[in-house]
């Protein structure tokens, strides 16, 4: 009889469990979506993305940051950098390349051909294989032909042509100026003692040329004494070449001796049917007998370079002479062999003249430079 009982408990218990178990899934249920943030979900879609943005603008700002250090890195090489893209166009040319070259930042972006078309060399370079540099002559942005130091930068494929160049005209100048002040230094100790013997052979000489004179023999002295004056203005050359220099420098003003060698030198035949004048006003810290003796050199050379109807001109400034002939022109190459000691470009010379001239201005604090005119002749600057 307790059957039925026990049936009534269980279909009882059954749907009250089920009841149970929904009222306890519905309560975590409203826990959970209490402690979620209230919106809707098209407002929390905009905030993810919101964030996302603002994530992709700080690495925007960092890239941006790096890429303008990597431009002021660039922009600060004391030499030129190229960089050529695939497409051959310019994709970038820093600070100091667009200086030598003389163009503006215009010009990334356009086509390399067109940019480098006054520099053939730069153009040659980009096609030469990447590793050791190399030295060629060019144009810079004035016209003037230049030593160009180049080396083709190895660099990826796909990034194009990597090429530094700089300008060591000068450098190559200076080393070559020095190597000629030590060799200087080396023949003045020699030339020396050399010249004091034919000095004294030379006085005796003379003095066998007088006796000749007096015996009547009248032709064969003139001769020889000719010769003997002949010699002994060499030998004064090379003392002058050998005497250690003690330069006294003070303040000058540049015209003022450049005005006295031009009175002294028109008194000569050599500057007959040339003009010379005198142009412009400057100061520098040199010693004014060095001065003369060294433009009197430099000029007599300007004189025998250029024509009859020719002009030659001193122009002055500040800390800076130069002198401009109309001759066939003379560049730092031929220099280098015009100021070797003894090697004369006239039958008649000593060979001895330009290099006085530079011995005189490197005493002063001065340098010599040498430079091929475009329009013709040369220009030989002096400066302080």
């Amino acid at each position: 009889m307790k059957l039925p009982q026990i049936d009534s408990l269980v279909a009882i218990s059954i749907p009250a469990g089920m009841m149970l178990f929904g009222a306890a899934i519905f309560g975590i249920r409203y826990f959970r979506n209490r402690r979620r943030p209230k919106g809707d979900p098209e407002q929390l879609l905009l905030g993810a993305v919101s964030r996302s943005l603002h994530e992709r603008g700080e690495l925007a700002a960092t890239l941006g940051q790096l890429q303008t250090v990597h431009e002021k890195l660039v922009d600060a090489l004391p030499f030129g950098l190229l960089w050529v893209d695939q497409k051959h166009q310019v994709a970038a040319l820093n600070s100091m390349g667009r200086e030598l070259l003389g163009v503006k930042p215009g010009v990334v972006g356009l086509d390399a051909s067109f940019v480098l078309e006054p520099f053939p060399w730069l153009l040659e370079g980009l096609h030469q294989e990447p590793g050791p540099g190399w030295r060629c002559e060019g144009l810079n942005a004035g016209g003037a032909t230049r030593r160009w130091k180049l080396r083709r930068v190895e660099a990826p494929d796909q990034v194009g042509a990597l090429l530094s160049f700089e300008d060591i005209s000068e450098q190559e100048a200076e080393d070559r100026r020095r190597q000629l002040r030590e060799r200087f230094a080396e023949l003045g100790e020699m030339t020396a003692g050399v010249a004091h013997q034919l000095k004294n052979g030379l006085a005796v000489l003379k003095g066998h040329g007088q006796l000749l004179h007096r015996a009547g023999h009248e032709e064969v002295a003139k001769d020889l004494l000719g010769e003997v004056d002949e010699l002994h203005r060499v030998i004064q050359k090379f003392l002058q070449w050998a005497k250690p220099l003690e330069p006294d420098c003070v303040e000058t003003k540049l015209e003022e001796v450049a005005l006295e060698v031009i009175a002294e030198i028109e008194k000569r035949p050599l500057s007959h049917g040339r003009s010379l004048a005198v142009e412009g006003q400057g100061r520098a810290m040199a010693d004014p007998m060095l001065l003369h003796q060294a433009l009197l050199n430099l000029l007599e050379n300007a004189c025998q370079a250029t024509p009859r109807g020719g002009e030659i001109r001193i122009l002055v400034e500040e800390g800076r002479l130069r002198i401009l002939d109309q001759g066939p022109g003379m560049g730092e190459d031929t220099l280098v062999q015009m100021l070797r000691p003894f090697e004369s470009g006239r039958p008649d010379g000593t060979g001895l003249g330009l290099p006085l001239a530079l011995k005189w201005i490197n005493a002063q604090g001065a340098d010599l430079r040498f430079e091929k005119r475009p329009e013709g002749g040369t220009q030989v600057e002096i400066w302080w």
